[in-house]
């Protein structure tokens, strides 16, 4: 018997905080690395962009990128 998860095919992103309307998303995907590849104390840190916005302003996560 198998039991529905309830995930979306978006629920292969991560709960992160959407640069574009500044707010946190389960949805959320890198779409952008950080400048300065170095990690720091807190590790890379790149920006992020959920399915709304990475819809509307035409966003590409980088791991879909060529």
């Amino acid at each position: 018997m198998s039991i529905p998860t309830g995930t979306s095919p978006e629920a292969g992103g991560s709960f992160a905080f959407c640069a574009w309307h500044e707010g946190y998303d389960r949805t959320a995907r890198l779409v952008r690395l950080p400048e300065d590849q170095g990690t720091g104390p807190c590790g890379p840190s790149g920006k992020f962009a959920c399915a709304s916005c990475r819809h509307a302003y035409d966003l590409v996560p980088v791991a879909d990128q060529s």
